[in-house]
């Protein structure tokens, strides 16, 4: 391999490495590349100088005088000092001029390329820029070495979060105030069955009779419904230091509608729909008023839903058309918009593709929510006029904080105590004067019978 191709491979090995280091997305391997190309890009070079400095020396080489004429002696450095003088200005990053003609000699081209100058690299034809340390950390805002620690993040001091549906139950319910552990309230008994009585008057009804005739006796009946304060709490205690430097109010957090009054409100609305009525509500899912309707198919499909829709309207409470309200698990709504009326009269029931979807269903409004069993399941869909359902209020939403519990760890700890019950008013369903049809104001799409 002769001189000229060495100062080619040591060119392009040099391009290749400053192609490297002006790419502003460069990773570590690629700079670890770039560090091995100018290595290799020296090391050709010093093979370029010392076969020069061979040739010049060969063994039995005849000497011949040459000729300097004055422009060549020009061209000569005195000194190495000389040499680096022309170096440093060519090198200079704000030097943009040609390269001088010195530095264009091969033997000397190819000690500034590779020798022992790292702090300079050719670039093209025109002059050199600075290299070395300084070429590699291009400063960039990406790396934090390279210039990124000197630029700031920005934090915005506003918790984000998402809303959670609704309470719709409290807010159609019956809500009594308790000034006690326990409220007793007095009901009509109105689950007779007898066929050709009506049960609205508690078993009292009229009867016809002559002039002067003995008058039958009827007397109603009373019940009494009891509303039992249960405790529901939310509890948590953080350290001192977080308090005071977090930028966002932690106890604010806790005392918003975010925090702990939410979730009280959540899971309280999850017990009137469906709680157990054991240490907490009873929920109206599982009330002895409430009328279970086999669904056609399980899960409910849209084929069918329609038909399941208008049997539960059958046994909803007549009074309770104004005012009652359709909650469906929010995993219907696909079922709901796909739902066709009767086969033999078929047409889109549930919306409109291009009005969006509707508020009401059958002439009652609708509520999605995700406090209802999932579909398959008894009362993925119920049909509840909420007037009838008794919320006994006895201590509303109370958040305390101290920070004697924890005052050795120096933490601060919260609590949150609401103590509520409730419960329908009615004991079972009411049987029309036929004595056989039942009526409710809670009606839920049970699952499908076998």
């Amino acid at each position: 391999m002769d001189i000229k191709e060495l100062l080619e491979q040591a060119q392009k090995a040099k391009t290749d490495a400053l192609a490297i280091l002006q790419n502003k997305d460069a990773t570590a391997e690629d700079l670890e590349k770039a560090d091995k190309l100018f290595a290799e890009c020296k090391s050709l070079g010093a093979r370029a100088d010392k076969m020069e400095e061979i040739e010049k020396l060969a063994v039995n080489a005849p000497t011949e005088t040459k000729q300097v004429t004055p422009q060549q002696q020009a061209r000569k450095f005195t000194s190495f000092g000389d040499f680096l003088v022309d170096v440093a200005t060519a090198g200079n990053i704000r030097y943009r001029g040609p390269m001088p003609e010195r530095l264009e000699e091969p033997g000397v081209k190819a000690r500034a390329l590779a020798k022992d100058e790292p702090n300079y690299e050719l670039k093209g034809q025109q002059g050199f820029v600075e290299s070395g340390q300084q070429q590699k950390t291009t400063m960039r805002e990406s790396v934090g070495a390279q210039g990124g620690f000197l630029v700031p993040t920005e934090f915005r001091a506003e918790l984000l979060s998402v809303t959670p549906m609704d309470n719709p139950v409290r807010a159609r319910s019956t809500v009594l105030p308790m000034t006690r552990r326990q409220i007793n309230v007095p009901v009509l008994d109105q689950t007779g069955t007898t066929s050709g009585i009506p049960m609205w008057f508690g078993g009292m009804h009229a009867h016809w009779t002559e002039e002067s005739g003995t008058k039958t006796q009827s007397d109603p009946v009373f019940r009494q419904i009891s509303l039992v304060a249960h405790k529901i709490v939310c509890y948590t205690r953080s350290s001192d230091e977080l308090l005071d430097d977090s930028a966002v109010s932690l106890e604010a957090f806790l005392r918003g509608d975010m925090g702990f009054a939410g979730a009280i409100r959540w899971h309280e609305e999850y017990a009137f729909l469906q709680g157990t009525g054991a240490g907490q509500p009873l929920g109206i899912i599982n009330a002895g008023a409430t009328i279970n309707v086999p669904a056609a198919a399980n899960p409910p499909a849209a084929g069918t839903l329609y038909d399941d829709l208008c049997h539960m309207l059958s046994h909803l409470l007549p009074s309770s058309f104004g005012r009652a309200v359709w909650f469906i698990n929010h995993a219907l709504l696909r079922t709901l918009l796909q739902m066709n009326g009767p086969a033999a009269n078929p047409y889109y029931l549930w919306g409109d593709a291009v009005k969006g979807v509707p508020n009401s269903l059958l002439g009652l409004p609708v509520v999605f929510t995700e406090k209802l069993p999932a579909p398959g399941s008894s009362g993925s869909i119920l049909l509840a006029d909420c007037k009838y359902y008794l919320i006994g209020d006895r201590q509303s939403v109370t958040i305390d904080a101290t920070n004697i519990e924890r005052f050795q760890y120096d933490e601060t700890s919260w609590r949150c105590v609401h103590r509520v019950d409730g419960q329908p008013w009615l004991s079972t369903w009411l049987t029309l004067a036929d004595g056989s049809d039942t009526v409710s104001p809670f009606v839920i799409l049970g699952a499908k019978s076998t």
